[in-house]
């Protein structure tokens, strides 16, 4: 494992003190932001009621993406540990779909989201993703944990992946947090999937994945509208990364 040595494993919390969000990489620039038609991509704000965050919103119209992403494909289960965490808030909740996790894409183009659940089938539009999902259009409005690797997705019962009882609700802060740890030679990420809403309510799962230790992975949040609903404003805090060094 890859965090032996004098750093350890290295957090890096986003402030948001200086604006480091583009549409595309540049010097300086350290997350990524795309959306539909409509849409506001994230950008730094402040305001007395919710201090310094990133905010975009969604337009009323079906099937507009906005997404989030940490800016570079560069994380690799093999060298050892690597979590993300944010704290985020909407202002509606109906009718939305989430991923949150680790793609393989900086950005879906503002197509679909990585993973979608309809029912209680999920479907991996993403190559290699493993994060929470949540998605109105499912029978159970909670989230789950998912993962798909070369594009063959988990077969664990969508009762073991679903976190029972933890929903969306508008205009409350929840904690999300993803972790992998390498479990060595031949075998797929360790993952922890962990969803923690304002009031203390907290749910967490661990799995033993199939996703490779050698898959170049970036950071990923995003959202999509379900049908044309109303607009939805999407606010976001402290982004935490943990990494650990190369062995």
């Amino acid at each position: 494992m890859g965090n032996v040595g004098s750093l350890g494993i290295i957090k890096d919390a986003e402030t948001f003190f200086t604006e480091n969000i583009a549409s595309s990489a540049a010097d300086g620039v350290k997350w990524l932001s795309a959306g539909d038609s409509g849409d506001a991509m994230f950008a730094i704000a402040s305001s007395a009621a919710r201090g310094i965050h990133a905010v975009g919103s969604l337009a009323a119209t079906a099937n507009n993406l906005l997404e989030f992403t940490h800016s570079g494909i560069v994380h690799y289960v093999q060298v050892g540990y690597n979590a993300f965490e944010i704290v985020f808030e909407i202002s509606d909740a109906t009718y939305a779909a989430i991923n949150f996790g680790f793609n393989d894409d900086e950005l879906e183009a503002a197509t679909t989201l990585p993973v979608e659940l309809s029912g209680t089938t999920f479907t991996a539009n993403a190559t290699s993703f493993c994060g929470l999902v949540f998605d109105t259009d499912a029978d159970n409005d909670d989230w789950h944990c998912f993962w798909v690797d070369d594009s063959s997705a988990t077969s664990t019962a969508i009762a073991n992946l679903r976190m029972s009882g933890m929903s969306l609700k508008a205009d409350t802060m929840y904690k999300l947090r993803v972790e992998l740890q390498d479990a060595g030679s031949g075998n797929g990420a360790r993952a922890t999937f962990t969803v923690s809403e304002e009031s203390g309510k907290s749910a967490s799962k661990e799995f033993s994945t199939t996703l490779d230790r050698d898959v170049a992975l970036c950071y990923y949040f995003g959202i999509e509208q379900r049908t044309s609903a109303s607009a939805k404003s999407i606010y976001i805090w402290a982004p935490l990364i943990e990494t650990s060094l190369a062995p």
